[in-house]
């Protein structure tokens, strides 16, 4: 018998975690913290622990193995939680945010990881993994086709067809075919809005916004790359110079391992704030940090020629406009998703002056149609999502949905 559990999913967008078992191997895709994490100021991985044998440190390991889709924290954050004894598998590129980029942060507790680079396919007992990279909003993420005794399984993780690499998406629904079941993601099912915001329709819009007289202040994260390359493309376009900070230069050049196109800190256009914080005190230690000093610009040089630049924004040096340019003169645009705005933040009193400009990580209703249509999956499991009841009158297969913790047989014994 092959069966399937989803831990946490069926009725939430993020703290993602599947299992996938037959009589001889157990394993799981994603284990993520959920979303609320995110607008809470502490708190502890303990908090958000699943009751799920033989996963955790100080019991005896019952999986084999643990697949991650992507670096994004609703799909990996409770990592830290699990025995190092249980390899978990990823792709070279999270592989590096893992290794390389994230140990910048603070707040860390997953230092202990059992880290294992998966080249395209691994076999884990009697069960072969496929992974697939896909468009999402941080570079590596990938789904998983799982074929268990001449049946599939898909796991799409989080994807979208309106991103720079839509291309790998259209990719997956074309190479795999009327898999027995696909687990998929729907968070955008919820949202009114469902007009497709492509990245170029983002840059025409900083463009506008770059034309403006206001000095600009973008929030974005350094590790969305397309975002990077769409304030970069529309500064190039407007003559601004874009001001960036040493850990957005460190995440580039983690990156440039993508493509030589990929833009770094040495590019035209572009000059660094060395922002003081732990993640420019631990480039120093290792002195990347110094390697960026040809390109340094301080605060006080930017100020007095707002016209001339654009900023990355980050806590150090919005603090530091905020303390010398009128509120009036200053336009934020936050280019990442707005719920962070629900906490308290260095936002609270300049709301009335923020652009929102952002589109989404997600599929939008009608690419996911489209992906449904072309992949004709034979069943399908809604996942990352608050309406899964919307599936059954969006997609034309047949619909299974689940519960947290719901033991569901995939597969019966032969």
């Amino acid at each position: 018998m092959t069966g399937l559990i989803i831990h946490r999913g069926t009725n939430e967008i993020g703290g993602s975690a599947v299992e996938i078992y037959n009589k001889e191997t157990k394993l799981l895709f994603d284990f993520g913290i959920p979303l609320d994490s995110a607008l809470r100021n502490y708190y502890s991985l303990e908090e958000y622990k699943l009751p799920i044998k033989g996963l955790y440190k100080n019991e005896e390991p019952e999986f084999s193995a643990v697949f991650l889709t992507h670096a994004h924290p609703d799909h990996f954050g409770l990592m830290g939680l699990l025995n190092p004894k249980i390899p978990i598998y990823v792709n070279k590129i999270t592989y590096d945010i893992l290794t390389k980029i994230n140990p910048l942060l603070p707040n860390r507790d997953d230092e202990d990881l059992n880290l294992k680079i998966i080249n395209d396919e691994v076999n884990i007992g009697n069960i072969n993994i496929k992974s697939y990279n896909v468009d999402h909003s941080i570079s590596g993420a990938c789904a998983h086709e799982i074929q268990i005794d001449n049946k599939v399984i898909v796991y799409s993780g989080d994807l979208r067809f309106h991103g720079r690499a839509f291309w790998q998406s259209s990719n997956l629904k074309r190479k795999v075919k009327n898999p027995d079941y696909l687990i998929m993601e729907g968070t955008t099912l919820g949202r009114s809005e469902q007009n497709i915001v492509k990245e170029t329709d983002l840059e025409e819009e900083f463009v506008k916004l770059f034309k403006s007289d206001k000095f600009p202040i973008v929030e974005f994260s350094a590790q969305n790359l397309d975002r990077f390359i769409t304030i970069y493309r529309a500064c190039l376009r407007t003559g601004k110079i874009f001001v960036i900070d040493p850990y957005t230069c460190y995440v580039l050049e983690v990156y440039s391992q993508i493509s030589k196109s990929i833009p770094q800190f040495n590019w035209n256009n572009i000059m660094v704030y060395f922002a003081n914080n732990g993640i420019s005190e631990k480039l120093a230690e290792t002195k990347k940090l110094y390697t960026y000093k040809s390109k340094k610009i301080s605060v006080e040089e930017i100020v007095d020629n707002p016209q001339k630049y654009v900023i990355k924004g980050n806590g150090i040096i919005d603090e530091k406009i905020f303390n010398r340019i009128h509120k009036d003169k200053i336009n934020i645009i936050f280019s990442m998703w707005k719920g962070y705005l629900d906490r308290p933040s260095r936002f609270d009193s300049y709301k009335d002056i923020i652009t929102i400009l952002h589109t989404s990580g997600h599929a939008y209703i009608n690419d996911l149609q489209k992906f449904v249509k072309e992949m004709k999956p034979k069943n399908l499991i809604p996942i990352h999502t608050e309406y899964k009841e919307k599936y059954r009158e969006l997609f034309n297969t047949n619909i299974i949905e689940l519960q947290d913790g719901q033991d569901f047989v995939l597969f019966p014994e032969r």
